[in-house]
């Protein structure tokens, strides 16, 4: 068995956070980023005409989204 050693413990331990935190903040991102092309491709269908209803289905974003976007504009 090896010797513990405090301070390399706490050093794997801070790499261990700092890698779920990162992998954290990249999954927040990409969601993020879904939604925001989520909203400017409701945007462009609803620009085109299409109905809130027809624009909520094909892009997943909540009807009451969709009626805000249409009061915006």
């Amino acid at each position: 068995m090896t010797e513990y050693d405090y301070a390399t413990d706490i050093a794997v331990k801070q790499e261990e956070a700092y890698a779920i935190g990162r992998n954290e903040g990249i999954l927040v991102g990409l969601e993020q980023g879904a939604h925001q092309k989520a909203l400017e491709t409701a945007k462009s269908f609803l620009a085109e005409g299409l109905p809130p209803e027809i624009v909520a289905r094909c892009t997943g974003l909540p009807l009451e989204t969709i009626h805000q976007l249409v009061q915006e504009y």
